[in-house]
Order: structure tokens, then C-alpha cells, then sequence
């Protein structure tokens, strides 16, 4: 049913127009591409931007079975990283308590009282404000404390907007290098198998250079993680397909770079991922700070954009390694 709510949903006006310019490129029928994803999506449960992200129209029956796609991923989440069981991951406010020992940073939410505002604002001349129930980098933005009118009226628009605020991070100077005008994540995902936490993939986020947040969704790139060395793979991918060596800002070439704290990072994120065991799956996103990793936020149902755009391939085996070893 989540499927097809989805579905019914999606902008096929839009999916048409970039069908046409894919067949421009690639000497293909929008039409029969068109008709080719009615087909995915019966069979593999295909939405209209995985036919897109994952070239399914040069895809063969086979390839396109190995992967996750919006609804192999909305079934296998409701079953292994319920909702009911996630409120400390799926609430940011939640997650800050339940987790403070890996997010190491101070927030505000307006259930604390306008005296704690205060107390906040006092603290933080710059700081990060975010929806308390978000996705994919929606609404964050950095503000400082001369756009706060007066901490009544603010204490209103956070209650009303169900906002809160975060502790800016400072970035880590060597990671910092690579974008500094965003924070720059790394994307850990971890999964429980016989009851024990592994970290199964790793991507950096990096962002654009001119917007804060590095979210994939809002203008960032991604760059592969060999995760036993610590250190970025090849070039950079945007969510549109483009690749570049090096980033636009900085000019730092991406293939090599190494990345701060990798060990602690790695161990941080297996970690967390034990204190509610329940949900199988988790996207941790992880910056590094001057002082060291910490815990941004994590995804109970982390897409897998990311990693089959970055990956090129369909990447299913991930996730039906947790169904074969979970007794659920």
C-alpha cells in the first residue's frame, strides 16, 4: 500500500521530460523506456527516480533484480527496522538523549522552557536549526544569534514550527580541507547479524561549497570509502550522475584522501548501533569534528541511493544477509 501511495504520487510529467533527454544521450525511446518502467515497477518494485538513478533502462532483467528499490526497501524496513521500535532514531530530540555520549554537542528543544532558551542563546552564537521530524537535509540551516529577534518570539516560531537547535560543529581542520563551507559527513551503515553490530558500508557526503548541509539530496556529492584503509575511492558522484576527480571549491582531488579518526569512527557507529538492537539497519551520519567523531543524526531507513549510484550495481545481498541471520 506504501508502494503504491508513493506511486500515485510520483511527478510523471517531469519523469517523461528527463526520459526524453535520456533518450537524446543514449538514442533511446522515451516511449518504450516509458513502458519499460511500468514494467519495473510491477515486477521490481521500481519508483520513477530508481529507474532514473539506477540506469534501469540499460539495465538487463537479472541486474535489475539485485536491487533495492522503494519497495524492496519499504518492506524490509517495516519488518527489521520498525517504526514503533525507533523513536530514539526517527525523533532528532530522542536521539540526543538516547544517544549523547557519540552526538557530544549541546541542543535545545522548546519542551525545555524559554529560560533554557536563553541559557542556549547565551552559549551559542552560532548554531544549527532543524526540523525535529526531517529528512534529507529539509529546512537545516546555520543561524546566528543576531537573527533572533528576541528569545519570546523565537521560543514561538521553534514551538509552532516544531523546530530545535543544535551546537554548531566545528569542523576538524584536515577534513575541513575538502569543503570547508560545509560540514562533511560520512555516511556508516551498520547492520545486526546474530546479534552482533557490523559496519557493511561507508560513504563520505560531501557538500557543494555553497550550502552547509552535504546531503546528497541537496546539491552534495558522495565518494566511496575503502573502509580498511579510511581513505576516499575514485571521484565524486552527484545525485544527477555527474562525476568529478577533484572538488569544484577546493580543488582537492578526491581518489586518496584520508580521513580523520577512521578507527574511532568505525567504532563509534558499532557501537550505537547496540543500543537499540531492535532496528537491524541504520544510516549513522557521522561528522568529524576539531574534537574528534560524533553522531549527527541516524536513519532507521537509510536509502540506498547513495550506494548503488556509487557502487553502480544493485546491492540487495546487503540487506538479505540480515534476513538470513535474523530469527525474526
Amino acid at each position: 500500500m506504501e508502494f503504491l501511495d508513493f506511486a500515485l504520487k510520483g511527478n510523471y510529467k517531469r519523469f517523461y521530460n528527463n526520459l526524453k533527454e535520456i533518450g537524446k544521450k543514449n538514442n533511446k525511446s522515451p516511449a518504450l523506456m516509458f513502458i519499460d518502467e511500468v514494467f519495473s515497477a510491477a515486477i521490481f518494485g521500481a519508483g520513477l527516480t530508481d529507474y532514473i538513478n539506477y540506469k534501469f533502462y540499460d539495465r538487463t532483467f537479472k541486474e535489475k533484480s539485485q536491487y533495492v528499490t522503494i519497495k524492496y526497501g519499504s518492506e524490509f524496513y517495516s519488518k527489521y527496522s520498525p517504526r514503533e521500535l525507533s523513536n530514539n532514531l526517527r525523533i532528532k530530540t530522542n536521539f540526543h538523549k538516547a544517544y549523547s555520549k557519540y552526538t557530544k554537542r549541546d541542543y535545545y528543544i522548546y519542551e525545555f522552557g524559554l529560560e533554557k532558551l536563553k541559557e542556549f542563546l547565551d552559549n551559542n552564537n552560532i548554531f544549527m536549526i532543524k526540523p525535529i521530524d526531517g529528512l534529507a537535509g529539509t529546512d537545516v540551516r546555520k543561524m546566528t544569534i543576531d537573527e533572533v529577534e528576541s528569545p519570546e518570539s523565537f521560543y514561538e516560531y521553534l514551538k509552532n514550527n516544531n523546530m530545535f537547535l543544535e551546537e554548531f560543529i566545528v569542523q576538524n581542520e584536515d577534513w575541513g580541507k575538502i569543503c570547508p563551507n560545509s560540514v562533511n559527513t560520512i555516511r556508516a551503515m551498520t547492520r545486526i547479524i546474530d546479534g552482533k553490530p557490523e559496519l557493511f558500508y561507508a560513504a563520505a557526503r560531501i557538500g557543494n561549497g555553497s550550502a552547509v548541509v552535504d546531503n546528497f539530496h541537496q546539491g552534495g556529492v558522495g565518494v566511496r570509502i575503502n573502509m580498511e584503509k579510511g581513505t576516499l575511492i575514485g571521484n565524486a558522484v552527484s545525485k544527477d550522475l555527474e562525476e568529478s576527480e577533484r572538488h569544484s571549491t577546493s580543488g582537492v582531488k578526491f581518489d586518496g584522501f584520508k580521513i580523520p579518526y577512521w578507527d574511532e569512527i568505525k567504532q563509534m557507529v558499532c557501537e550505537a548501533a547496540m543500543v537499540n538492537p531492535d532496528v537491524k539497519v541504520v544510516g549513522w551520519d557521522v561528522a568529524i569534528s576539531n574534537k574528534g567523531p560524533l553522531l549527527i543524526e541516524a536513519n532507521r531507513r537509510p536509502g540506498f541511493d547513495l550506494v548503488q549510484v556509487l557502487e553502480n550495481k544493485g546491492t540487495k545481498y546487503m540487506l538479505e544477509e540480515v534476513k538470513k541471520n535474523s530469527k525474526k
